[in-house]
């Protein structure tokens, strides 16, 4: 169990910007970030062919880009495609977006109530001390589009840092949840090429993870919590997790042109654009495109390029 993260700042990757999601029914996804997560909507448009090489063809595609209020990290952009599909077991690549809340009992009463939101953890008191974290309070849904959404409120604090909080009801997505079989190979992405330094390093069989997944203590669990920005909590993290074949949903081969609906995409800001594209090309082991400027989106005119990490699951890079 490591926390020497907490001490360290992270020389490229700056913060979580924005997780992009796949919906079926933009109109149905937009109403419910905007009543009940009770966020701000900040812009919207039609994505033109900036995407083309991850959404697989020209046409444009409407987008709205959200936040909790006041945020400017941790954003959501949804945008018009295709759910998930269904399947027994954990989704593969991205997936769960986790978000902090003011007053988690009260946010998880709107969020069960919209049409179509599956409740997969009711909320629970969580306790991370043993793995040098704290005492959290959070829940879990299964979005009509096929990722899930997690909410989490501290109880206690962690030693030697502040966890994430919000003056709002529901404010920014604080974690990003990366689902993967190639553990090592993801820990090599994120700990040696992007130099994220480590919050939680843990290996699970039970625990409060087990208990609010309802999950069996032969589901060996490997998880690595990597940090964007400065000392402390940072400014946003990724939770690669380790999970046997078996536990996760089929591989669908995520590539150039594809996106299994759900979480698509996910943005981080970065110090440096070239250094890391550069270190990303020299270990030759994940496929980038081009760093380029952006000429249409949220983030439009940012220098930006995307990478493929484990499971294909892209991750996108702007000029903090």
């Amino acid at each position: 169990m490591s926390r020497a993260g907490v001490n360290e700042i992270s020389p490229y990757l700056q913060t979580l910007k924005a997780t992009w999601i796949e919906v079926g029914d933009i109109d149905s996804a937009l109403d419910f970030f905007l009543h009940a997560m009770e966020y701000d909507l900040l812009d919207e448009g039609d994505q033109a062919s900036e995407f083309s090489e991850l959404f697989g063809h020209e046409a444009s595609r409407p987008w709205a880009l959200l936040s909790g209020p006041g945020e400017r990290t941790g954003q959501v952009v949804i945008f018009a495609g295709n759910a998930r599909a269904k399947h027994p077991g954990f989704p593969r690549g991205w997936d769960s977006i986790e978000v902090v809340t003011s007053e988690l009992d009260e946010a998880a009463r709107r969020i069960k109530a919209f049409p179509g939101v599956v409740e997969v953890i009711a909320p629970f008191n969580a306790d991370f001390s043993e793995q040098n974290s704290n005492v959290h309070r959070s829940a879990c849904w299964l979005m009509p589009w096929g990722n899930h959404v997690m909410l989490t409120q501290a109880v206690s604090q962690p030693d030697g840092r502040d966890f994430p909080s919000t003056a709002a009801s529901v404010g920014r997505t604080f974690e990003m949840h990366l689902r993967t079989t190639e553990y090592e190979r993801g820990r090599h992405l994120l700990l040696d090429i992007l130099q994220m330094p480590r919050l939680m390093d843990v290996e699970l069989t039970s625990g409060p993870f087990h208990f609010g997944w309802g999950l069996s203590d032969d589901h060996l669990i490997r998880m690595v919590f990597c940090k964007s920005g400065g000392l402390g909590t940072g400014g946003g993290a990724i939770e690669l997790q380790g999970h046997p074949e078996e536990k996760l949903h089929p591989s669908v081969g995520t590539t150039r042109g594809s996106t299994p609906g759900g979480t698509a995409l996910v943005t981080f800001t970065c110090n440096e654009l070239d250094a890391v594209h550069s270190r990303i090309t020299a270990d030759g082991g994940f496929e980038c495109t081009e760093i380029h400027i952006m000429n249409s989106g949220p983030f439009v005119g940012k220098r930006s390029f995307m990478m493929w990490c484990v499971e294909g699951a892209p991750l996108q890079l702007i000029d903090a």
